[in-house]
């Protein structure tokens, strides 16, 4: 019988001491990462095309710090009037963490949730 007692004594007490062990032991889950989607404005113009590629302007964010998960061509979903040499809308987007939006904004990179018509279209070689 004193057996049995002190059996049970000893595991009673062995949980006890094993789970703070656990406790401290136990990793912590990171955060997730918040993703957000920013642009900023080719610089194109009707008829003659030109402005910043997407490759390019990937390259500022990237020397600015700016850790890029995914790139994209855009419009801004606004109306332009069909006249050579005026805007086209054109811009590049990029998905990148919201920890990183204030570099991005010091490149001019903006939000892209403030241009409510925007799309992702296929990027023109």
């Amino acid at each position: 019988m004193f057996k049995h007692k002190f059996v049970v004594l000893l595991l009673a007490t062995s949980s006890l001491v094993l789970l703070p062990a656990q406790l401290v032991t136990a990793k912590q889950v990171p955060a997730p990462i918040k993703l957000i989607k920013v642009y900023k404005y080719q610089g194109s113009v009707q008829c003659q095309g030109g402005g910043v590629p997407l490759v390019q302007m990937r390259r500022q964010l990237v020397k600015a710090g700016v850790k890029v998960v995914a790139s994209h061509c855009g419009v801004d979903g606004l109306m332009y009037p069909s006249v050579c040499g005026a805007a086209d809308g054109k811009i590049n987007v990029f998905t990148i963490s919201q920890a990183s939006l204030g570099k991005a904004q010091a490149k001019g990179f903006s939000l892209l949730k403030n241009l409510a018509d925007a799309q992702l279209v296929q990027c023109k070689l």
